[in-house]
């Protein structure tokens, strides 16, 4: 895998929308592709809550373990673009 500009392109869409659910998750702004999830302040139910919200969004069968195992946002947005088009 390469994490080319392509790939900073395909996944763009997904960053800023998942920003925008842990913001509202975890009640304090994420901009930075570099944000992580639990430094962040984020805990079990905030991570349960930014879950569902993405699964719901994107119709994804994803569980709290995968922002567990890729809590920086850029990481995980990434994992979750590439869910979406295994679908």
């Amino acid at each position: 895998m390469t994490g080319g500009p392509a790939t900073d392109e395909a996944t763009e869409p997904y960053r800023r929308r998942i920003a925008e659910i842990w913001s509202a998750a975890l009640g304090t702004p994420v901009t930075d592709a570099g944000h992580h999830f639990f430094a962040g302040g984020g805990d079990s139910f905030q991570a349960a809550l930014a879950t569902a919200t993405v699964r719901r969004e994107w119709g994804l069968e994803i569980t709290v373990q995968l922002l567990i195992d890729h809590p920086v946002l850029g990481d995980f947005s990434e994992r979750v673009a590439r869910c979406v088009d295994e679908r």
